[in-house]
């Protein structure tokens, strides 16, 4: 980051190459994302979180870095200290992309909030509609610093309506509408860069074809598809959005190995890269062996990063891993937020990262200066 704010500096025309958005993208998804912690939650036995549930935010290590240091400390993760936050316990964490959490209100989501927590601000808003099982997923762009939530309505006997909140321009805007297809996740949805995605619950329902299918749209186009994911039902995975790799891939555990996959031509998927993580770490073996560790909970994939969660079947000891798929090199930290529980945290997980500031403009002087 320290060399292209360097090279923004050089004159006014590499300035304006540096900071424009479509290059500072493209150098975000290629940079390592700086990672201040996970948060991690457990909404009990309820399959949408209608109630009250438990979250916790697990510092990352910092690597000899005061910022995510800094950011680990101090970061109000738990929405608690906001001016206009009432009581903490009643705000739901729905999702998270871009350096924000985005909240909703009560049992019925009443309110909705985007929280950044390091900065603590928070842009309220109302959902679209009242009292219905809206499911949510927030984009942000870095380049710009702005976000939207984008909202599907299921609807078992029609088309399910869309509706997206920009954070631009403050309001909801109709998105047509998305053909009913199967059985309606009860978890939000998911941003994999530009994209966001709902997995299928078709594990849950006997009445559907036991097959996993994902909900995808493309946040610029706002073009609505599916795809059929290569695993069984009920394997952990994640979509990345990953050009190099021809678009949308798929990161999947089986048996304690991780599998890439890729699109082919003819539209099905292949196995691009497999790491078994026991052979490649036999450090993990004595884990697995000692403290009964054998689930690996995909949580996330980014700029060739696979965050997961290494976790036991018989008690509640949990390891997040972070695995670079260019190296194959590992990272580990113990989810020592779980030690004192006498119940493991299985609801949806969350990696936050540090959000990228933008570049100054080229044509600022000031501001080039500055930088």
């Amino acid at each position: 980051m320290a060399s292209l704010a360097s090279a923004a500096c050089v004159c006014k025309r590499w300035g304006r190459v540096a900071s424009d958005p479509a290059v500072f993208r493209r150098f975000g998804s290629l940079r390592r994302p700086p990672l201040v912690g996970v948060l991690v939650t457990d909404r009990g036995r309820e399959k949408f979180p209608l109630y009250y549930h438990d979250t916790c935010f697990i510092k990352a290590p910092s690597r000899n870095n005061p910022e995510l240091a800094s950011a680990a400390a101090n970061g109000d993760f738990y929405f608690m200290h906001h001016p206009d936050v009432d009581d903490d316990d009643e705000w739901r964490l729905r999702g998270c992309d871009g350096g924000f959490l985005l909240f909703s209100l009560g049992r019925y989501s009443t309110d909705l909030a985007v929280y950044d927590p390091l900065d603590r601000t928070a842009v309220f808003f109302k959902p679209p509609h009242d009292f219905r099982p809206f499911r949510y997923a927030i984009v942000a762009d870095e380049a710009d610093a702005s976000f939207q939530v984008i909202d599907i309505q299921p609807d078992p006997w029609g088309d399910d309506a869309s509706v997206v909140f920009s954070s631009r321009t403050r309001s909801w805007v109709e998105n047509g509408s998305v053909r009913y297809r199967f059985a309606w996740p009860y978890t939000d949805g998911i941003a994999a860069g530009r994209f966001a995605y709902w997995r299928s619950n078709t594990k849950n329902d006997c009445y559907c074809e036991p097959k996993e299918e994902i909900l995808v749209v493309d946040t610029k186009t706002m073009v609505w598809s599916y795809m059929t994911a290569p695993v069984p039902v009920g394997e952990s995975y994640c979509v990345a959005h990953m050009p190099e790799h021809g678009g949308l891939c798929i990161v999947s555990s089986k048996e304690q190995r991780v599998l890439l996959w890729v699109s082919d031509a003819n539209g099905g998927w292949v196995v691009k890269k497999e790491v078994s993580l026991l052979n490649h770490f036999p450090y993990l073996k004595k884990l697995r062996r000692d403290q009964w560790m054998k689930r690996v909970r995909i949580l996330a994939m980014r700029a060739g990063y696979v965050y997961m969660e290494f976790w036991s079947i018989r008690k509640t000891d949990s390891y997040l891993l972070v695995l670079n798929l260019n190296t194959v090199k590992l990272e580990i930290f113990l989810n020592n937020g779980l030690n004192n529980e006498d119940r493991p945290y299985r609801g949806p997980a969350f990696p936050f990262f540090l959000r990228m500031a933008p570049l100054p403009a080229a044509d600022d002087d000031k501001k080039l200066q500055d930088a």
